[in-house]
């Protein structure tokens, strides 16, 4: 027997691998609060409770001095719970559609430089000098693309890419995403006369404006945060709100008295109202901070903004493997940087975060 056939024969007859079992734990996710708005709106949180505080404090002193009921029928709230319910649910979609049109023009982004790469690694003209340069500006482009949404010069991957003195360059232009697209343009009209096909070319211009269209996409939602009245309006409801529902939770609390302070009887309903208001405040505060913290899906300051260092880093990295892999530009000699990463971005880009997969 053929010892290859064989061989091929024992390699079909060996056991797939099993696939990973699917992590998740509810627990985990309850439980979390690094990632969360909880540390943001705890503050508020403890203010609201303290506030419900003083309105029972002041109810009590009012019926014992003054035989003054501050007291409203609970019924009253029930429909205005339900409206600004509707609301802060308005407000976090609204939100939600911004950081998620966000991540599906990142999505472009990621697909039109893979494109741009391949292209000028199998139709570019036969020069591996041109094809080392505009792939690693096209790698760099993605790179430029997030530091200008951040505002942030401080460009070290494009002088990885490009050198210091191209990455200088970058840097000193009034909007870095143009610049970078204007010298790949630039670069495709020299490899149309040096050979490249005109298919080729007309694909791979498409590929760069494409991308730049993208990129005004994405300065489209940094520039234009939600309507600034509604919000106001939104947290007004809310205060609103938890400012009167202790008022018609002292009727729901009266009781008889467990203890006295001053001549004045209290009951359990001391810490139980603004205990209860400090509950119901956190899911409303946080709603209303998660529909902010959403506007403005590329700063790093906000809760779940975008892995734009991850998916840049991922983008260069395919590229680099198709400048690798690209017989004429190896064969000319040229040298490959090794993409430089630190040990966890490399882990979140190798395996994925661990830790989202249990929680989302």
């Amino acid at each position: 027997m053929d010892s290859s056939q064989s061989v091929d024969e024992s390699v079909d007859n060996e056991p797939l691998e099993e696939p990973r079992p699917l992590n998740y734990s509810f627990w985990v996710g309850a439980l979390t609060i690094r990632g969360s708005a909880l540390p943001r709106v705890l503050i508020d949180i403890v203010k609201f409770g303290m506030l419900a505080f003083l309105i029972v404090l002041v109810a009590t002193v009012a019926k014992a001095k003054f035989d003054v009921v501050l007291a409203i029928p609970s019924s009253v709230l029930s429909a205005a719970g339900a409206v600004l319910g509707l609301l802060l649910v308005l407000r976090t979609n609204a939100g939600y559609d911004r950081w998620w049109e966000a991540r599906k023009l990142w999505g472009g982004i990621v697909n039109q430089s893979r494109n741009l790469g391949i292209i000028a690694s199998s139709y570019g003209p036969p020069n591996g000098e041109w094809r080392n340069q505009f792939i690693r500006w096209s790698a760099a482009l993605p790179h430029v693309i997030r530091c200008s949404l951040r505002e942030d010069r401080s460009l070290g991957e494009i002088s990885r890419l490009v050198g210091r003195t191209n990455a200088k360059r970058v840097a000193e232009a009034k909007h870095m995403p143009t610049f970078v697209s204007s010298i790949l343009a630039q670069m495709l009209s020299e490899g149309r006369r040096e050979g490249m096909s005109r298919y080729a070319f007309l694909q791979a211009e498409q590929q760069r404006s494409m991308i730049i269209d993208y990129t005004g996409g994405c300065e489209r939602i940094r520039n234009t945060p939600l309507a600034r009245a509604s919000a106001i309006q939104v947290r007004q409801f809310i205060f609103i709100f938890l400012t009167a529902l202790p008022f018609a939770l002292i009727s729901e609390f009266d009781g008889p008295a467990t203890f006295s302070v001053a001549d004045l009887d209290f009951n359990h309903g001391i810490f139980l109202i603004p205990l209860f208001i400090m509950l119901l405040a956190l899911p409303m505060l946080s709603l209303d901070r998660i529909g902010m913290e959403l506007q403005n899906p590329f700063d790093t300051r906000r809760i779940d903004h975008l892995p734009l260092d991850a998916i840049c880093h991922t983008i260069e990295r395919n590229l680099m493997e198709v400048l690798q892999n690209d017989a004429v530009a190896t064969e000319e000699g040229f040298v490959l940087e090794t993409v430089r990463l630190d040990p966890e971005m490399a882990e979140i880009i190798a395996k994925g975060n661990a830790r989202d997969t249990l929680i989302s």
